[in-house]
């Protein structure tokens, strides 16, 4: 018994479809395909699902092209000199001098200051009472 298997992937399955298509507009009115209900919506849709599958592959590259532009600007896998990254540490690092001991200042600076000991840090001990 043969098994007629239908693609899940986009790219084929809208080949597919224009592929059926095309057999069906060939074949005219001796279509068997002539006693689908709608049967005359259906090129019209398939011609929407080739170009909307069509717009959807180009947005997918130029949202890696963009995604790659911007991850090169704020320097996340190498935040050399330049990049955003390098730009925010050295700020952080200035502001950190210029506020020592009072590094809640940062936050008007709009960084995000945490004033709780860092997770997993030991605990701060309770001061030694004296006994005499």
């Amino acid at each position: 018994m043969s098994r007629i298997n239908i693609s899940k992937n986009p790219d084929a399955f809208v080949a597919l479809c224009k592929g059926i298509w095309a057999k069906h507009t060939a074949d005219g009115a001796a279509s068997p395909l002539n006693s689908i209900d709608n049967i005359a919506e259906i090129g019209a849709k398939i011609t929407e699902a080739d170009t909307q599958n069509q717009l959807s592959a180009k947005l997918y590259r130029d949202a890696e092209q963009a995604t790659q532009n911007r991850d090169l600007l704020i320097g996340a896998d190498n935040p050399v000199k330049g990049t955003l990254t390098s730009f925010v540490r050295s700020t952080r690092d200035i502001l950190s001098g210029i506020y020592k001991g009072n590094e809640q200042k940062l936050g008007e600076w709009t960084f995000d200051v945490a004033t709780s000991p860092k997770a997993g840090s030991a605990p701060t001990p309770p001061p030694a009472s004296s006994k005499t």
